[in-house]
């Protein structure tokens, strides 16, 4: 079984959720974690031994798949950055502050198929 390498930005409420859950599924490594709080970042990553960043792009040429649980307002930044690159992206809603901004994600993620 290929192993899937992921990460989580923004590890707030909703955040963490994601970084317990894919640290427990089969088949999946979780890379890293990255929060722009160092000490969050830290502490979460600790919790699922793996490492932080407070630089998401750090890790864009290093996942396969990437879950975005940062406030709203980064969504569109954050998730193009990754789509750019073929990664796969799972946002937590809303995809976007604006129409305009999800409508650049969906246009990106079928150019790319991420």
């Amino acid at each position: 079984m290929k192993i899937v390498r992921i990460a989580v930005v923004g590890v707030g409420h909703l955040g963490r959720h994601h970084a317990r859950i894919l640290a427990d599924v089969p088949g999946v490594e979780l890379v890293a974690i990255a929060d722009i709080n160092a000490a969050r970042g830290a502490e979460v990553a600790a919790q699922h031994h793996t490492r932080a960043v407070t630089d998401w792009r750090t890790l864009v040429a290093e996942v396969d798949a990437v879950t975005i649980a940062a406030p709203t307002e980064a969504h569109v930044e954050i998730a193009a950055g990754f789509l750019e690159r073929g990664v796969h992206v799972l946002v937590e809603k809303p995809m976007a502050a604006t129409t305009a901004g999800a409508d650049k994600l969906i246009a990106l993620s079928r150019s790319r198929d991420a």
